[in-house]
């Protein structure tokens, strides 16, 4: 881990410490760089506002999580299910404990903060897609030519738009009924011709 690594890890845990005392109202840069024993300064190289950070500390999850989503999107026997994994996983928990609680303590300003989630989340998220639809591929569960970078964004927007933006086409929370329409939209996309 680099020492710029360090210091966003540094910042995204103090975020966390005042965003568990605090609240998000309350949480501010300045209270942040105090807790980080950094200059608010400093905290701006890394985040351009309170938003952006707060953001940032809500999306980032614990290896105990990464490998929980490696496991069951893994195991899914097709491409699908895979995004229905996801999907699923996205739901129980879209941002973990402390993020449910702000949502349902502070619901005006989750909502604020989350808007910078997409710009947060996909460039965060698009290292396990790429590995997720690489061994996708591997298996034959995907097209061989497919453009892994590229497919993930997409599978991580696919993904965020499905959990966040509720539609009548599809419940997700039925399981067969997501599948099926995974197959119909997003399958086609990258299976092989």
């Amino acid at each position: 881990m680099t020492a710029r690594d360090r210091s966003r890890e540094r910042i995204l845990d103090a975020a966390e410490v005042c965003l568990r005392r605090d609240g998000i109202r309350r949480t501010t840069v300045q209270a942040v760089a105090d807790e980080a024993g950094l200059s608010r300064v400093y905290v701006y190289r890394f985040f351009p506002d309170k938003s952006t950070l707060v953001s940032a500390a809500l999306i980032r999850r614990d290896e105990a999580f990464w490998a929980t989503a490696n496991a069951r999107v893994s195991a899914a026997a097709s491409f699908s299910e895979m995004v229905a994994e996801a999907v699923a996983m996205s739901s129980e928990s879209p941002l973990g404990p402390l993020a449910l609680a702000l949502a349902e303590s502070e619901p005006q300003e989750f909502a604020e903060v989350m808007g910078t989630f997409v710009h947060e989340v996909v460039p965060g998220l698009a290292g396990f897609w790429v590995e997720q639809l690489t061994a996708a591929q591997e298996r034959g569960l995907v097209r061989a030519d497919l453009d892994v970078v590229a497919g993930a964004e997409w599978v991580i927007r696919i993904v965020v738009s499905l959990v966040g933006v509720p539609g009548r086409a599809v419940d997700i929370t039925d399981r067969a009924s997501l599948v099926a329409h995974l197959d119909a939209f997003l399958s086609p996309a990258f299976a092989d011709a």
